[in-house]
């Protein structure tokens, strides 16, 4: 059909990687953000080191007349398209100084802390808001760095040498040069390939020797990172532990009970800063770990009237959403407490026949969401039994995985994959821009809950089973690690790179392993003594 006068030529999308198009002067500009990845390389630290990274953020063409006019002009000029690798070219420059100018302030050991790389995303955000500024952009959140430092890594390893050759002297000659000799072996595979991630390198070591290196790699790990303290959630308290200390208590800690008792407690990020978002009765409190004793902000549902709580709270698209039992999917704006800005009840979930790439139908599903998890900036996932549904910025629901059978335990993700664990045993990884299913696998057992490890920038599974000891699974190697204790049927398992913390099946006892021992656990805590109550949830932060 050809076109008259009157018609004007159909718009095109957007392909995934254009920012804007200039279609016969006609300016079309994305309306969703797009996520940018910068490399920094040759940074150099103020005690010499060489550090290298990536620094990662979103960002979205302004959709004012002049804001668009600007970013014509700076990245149309002469061309149809505007891209994402075009924006990473303009910023790279300065953004790069920054960081080099940064990095030359700070020790290197500092700049891999969490605490000081807040510092340095601190600039580099200051820096990329003012050159967006210039060319018709908004930057925005997550930003996120990752940075490591060959030489630090290199003199940390001999610096362990050192420390395994005094323990040598100890009596303890054989294992502790053989130890050394593996994390020799395993610097240098690094050295040799490293787009290797650590899992995929642990493979090149002989079979008999993975179990030791890893055990060594755990133990090397786990003195390298700022520690982070233990919370738990029981009755009307916040519980803090530190598992790190000579005399490891339970410390109680009492909020405000408007919300009702508390149900969950998850770290998360809020303007730069670590916070703690815990789960009630009917609502949701921002809780400052460094001072918990303040009135935390209250997020509440009124329409609730039900003896569960919420067991998952994220920030996501500066919102809190959080899943509860019987009142759905929740969601508040940060700056607006009084009610929820949107509600998903159960009774709107999709019918657990839907098929992937469903919408939702009207059809009343008596089944709890769980598991709720961020997929970066344009989707939240979650499990309504074994089925996951995600929900995209415009409030959209739609069927993921419709797999019959056996109800999801845990979703965690990195950025290889979307781990899907579920009860009968099953462990899919979901690419995680299209959610396809890239590799599966099926462990004995069943699995009553699931939880990740950090380690060398990737992670390990915790995966808890009805009976047995708690096991620990590379998502990049075949290597299975086992953490034993006398309990069984553990109700909840968390960790970081130097403790994993895990809740007996009573709910009255704390459970507290070093990562490189999973012989028998570091201690046990008795929570129903101090806290008076069972607890319900816990998690580093």
């Amino acid at each position: 059909m050809s076109l008259t006068k009157s018609q004007s030529p159909p718009v095109v999308p957007l392909q995934p990687n254009e920012l804007a198009r200039n279609d016969g002067g006609r300016l079309q500009v994305r309306s969703e953000p797009m996520r940018l990845r910068w490399n920094l390389v040759n940074l150099i630290s103020s005690d010499g080191h060489k550090l290298q990274g990536t620094f990662a953020c979103s960002v979205r063409p302004l959709s004012e007349a002049a804001e668009k006019k600007v970013f014509a002009e700076v990245f149309l000029s002469g061309k149809a398209s505007a891209r994402g690798d075009d924006v990473v070219a303009h910023f790279s420059p300065t953004l790069t100084a920054v960081a080099a100018n940064t990095a030359g302030m700070h020790k290197a050991l500092d700049l891999l802390t969490d605490e000081q790389q807040k510092v340095v995303i601190k600039a580099l955000k200051q820096a990329a808001e003012k050159l967006a500024f210039n060319c018709g952009l908004e930057i925005l959140s997550p930003l996120e760095i990752e940075l490591q430092s060959p030489s630090l890594q290199q003199q940390k390893l001999e610096q362990l040498e050192r420390n395994l050759a005094e323990q040598r002297v100890a009596g303890q000659v054989e294992h502790f040069e053989r130890a050394a000799s593996l994390l020799k072996q395993f610097d240098a595979i690094r050295q040799s390939s490293p787009a290797l991630a650590p899992g995929a390198v642990l493979q090149q070591i002989s079979p008999s020797d993975q179990g030791e290196m890893l055990q060594t790699l755990l133990l090397a790990a786990g003195t390298s990172k700022t520690p982070r303290l233990l919370w738990g959630a029981a009755g009307p308290s916040l519980l803090r532990i530190d598992p790190r200390a000579k005399s490891i208590k339970v410390e109680v800690i009492a909020l405000a009970t408007d919300l009702g008792p508390l149900r969950s407690s998850q770290s998360a990020e809020l303007d730069g800063q670590t916070v703690l978002l815990v789960g009630a009765r009917s609502g949701v409190m921002i809780v400052r770990p460094d001072a918990p004793q303040e009135t935390p902000r209250m997020y509440r549902d009124e329409e609730i009237s039900s003896q569960l709580g919420f067991s998952r709270a994220v920030i996501w698209q500066n919102q809190i959403w959080a899943c509860h039992g019987e009142a759905g999917v929740v969601a508040w704006d940060l700056n607006s407490a009084d009610a929820p800005k949107a509600v998903f009840r159960p009774a709107n979930f999709p019918p657990l026949s839907a098929k992937p790439g469903e919408m939702v139908s009207s059809e009343i599903r008596h089944r709890s969401p769980r598991n709720l998890t961020v997929l970066g900036d344009d989707r939240l996932l979650f499990s309504i039994g074994p089925t996951l549904v995600a929900l995209d910025p415009k409030s959209k629901l739609t069927v993921i995985d419709s797999t019959e059978g056996s109800d999801v335990a845990a979703i965690m993700t990195d950025e290889r994959g979307v781990y899907v664990i579920r009860e009968d045993g099953g462990i899919f990884v979901h690419d995680p821009l299209t959610m396809a299913i890239i590799s599966e696998e099926r462990r004995g057992g069943r699995i009553t809950t699931a939880g990740m490890l950090p380690w060398l920038g990737t992670m390990r599974l915790l995966l808890v089973g009805d009976t047995g000891p708690i096991q620990c699974l590379g998502t990049q190697d075949q290597l299975v690690t086992e953490y034993c204790s006398k309990h069984r049927g553990l109700r909840s398992v968390t960790a970081t790179v130097d403790i994993i913390a895990a809740v007996s099946a009573d709910r009255q006892r704390l459970v507290l392993w070093n990562t490189w021992d999973g012989r028998k656990p570091l201690t046990e805590l008795s929570v129903a003594n101090a806290a008076r109550h069972r607890l319900a949830d816990l998690n580093f932060g």
